[in-house]
């Protein structure tokens, strides 16, 4: 597991679900050249193209862009948009209009990218606030900003030459980056077979479940994914019997590769019950999501590693 330098994006963007960990081992392509405040970097105009519902809550926004891009899953990037006022004249919450007032009126916070093309973007958000709020209801056509690229992308943490399989374990819109990491990876022909395991809190919230179902059907021998319904079983870790879900997808502590990706409890819990089977840190990639200060559950933590040792 790659130590990581916490970057405030966060608490400088006042993002409604984010918290970017920027791991020291591979440099950023986007330098910060700010000591105190959000990172520096150049902003380019891009269009909405239609924000889709894809699950309960959660949106895809499809961005078209006036410049090429190179963008692959996993990269973080600072989206912007205009700040609208209330029918009644007053600003949008506090944080996010006092940030907004700072950035000449744009509101804006660090996303993953989920897709890309040369000149396409899509970003996967959960509605948990007024600025997530303000991207899904926006109509097409509706001017947005965005720039910089932070994180290393999920493909490229993957050390392929010593794997054989990977697998992804998110939490609500962690799937988001998963997805095109995965359709990407089923392209390449030597890439190992890649599993997803995906937690929601209610069937409804499971996002793209016809395209995974697809890629299953197509790709049966390099793909298999299942969706863990929180609310009807409880947490994966919560149990033993529910952490059997491990079995079919490890190789073996020396050759699979886990991610890590969403809730900051589930993130830090499963890493560190990996650590404490035996798993090497150049194994385990993370991204935290939220949450990333609540507190670890060390029965959890014991079920982890207990289920990884004795499935691998």
């Amino acid at each position: 597991m790659k130590y990581c330098l916490l970057l405030l994006l966060t608490a400088s963007f006042n993002s409604d679900a984010f918290t970017l960990n920027r791991c020291v081992s591979r440099a950023s392509t986007t330098a910060l050249h700010a000591a105190d405040g959000p990172p520096q970097y150049d902003k380019f105009q891009a269009t909405l193209r239609e924000a889709e519902k894809v699950g309960e809550g959660s949106f895809m926004l499809h961005i078209d862009t006036e410049e090429v891009v190179e963008y692959e899953p996993g990269h973080v990037l600072a989206l912007e948009m205009e700040a609208p006022q209330k029918d009644d004249g007053s600003d949008i919450d506090s944080k996010t209009s006092e940030d907004a007032k700072q950035n000449g009126g744009w509101m804006r916070g660090p996303y993953t990218v989920s897709r890309s093309t040369e000149k396409s973007i899509d970003i996967l958000v959960k509605v948990v606030g007024e600025k997530s709020k303000q991207f899904s209801i926006a109509t097409t056509g509706t001017p947005l900003r965005f720039g910089g690229k932070f994180k290393v992308p999920i493909l490229e943490g993957i050390d392929t030459d010593t794997t054989k399989r990977v697998v992804l374990i998110s939490t609500g819109v962690g799937a988001g980056p998963c997805v095109g990491a995965i359709e990407k990876a089923i392209e390449k022909e030597s890439f190992p077979p890649i599993d997803l395991i995906a937690s929601y809190r209610t069937e409804e919230e499971v996002v793209y479940k016809d395209q995974l179902d697809k890629l299953l059907t197509e790709h049966s021998d390099k793909f298999s994914w299942k969706a863990i319904i929180t609310s009807e079983k409880g947490r994966m870790s919560s149990t033993a019997d529910s952490l059997r879900v491990l079995k079919d997808v490890s190789t073996g502590l020396e050759d699979t590769h886990y991610h890590l990706i969403g809730n900051g409890q589930m993130v830090s819990e499963f890493k560190a019950g990996l650590q404490k089977a035996g798993v090497k840190d150049d194994k385990v990639t993370v991204e935290m999501y939220f949450n990333h200060k609540a507190e670890v559950d060390a029965d959890a933590v014991s079920r982890i590693a207990t289920a990884v040792a004795l499935e691998t």
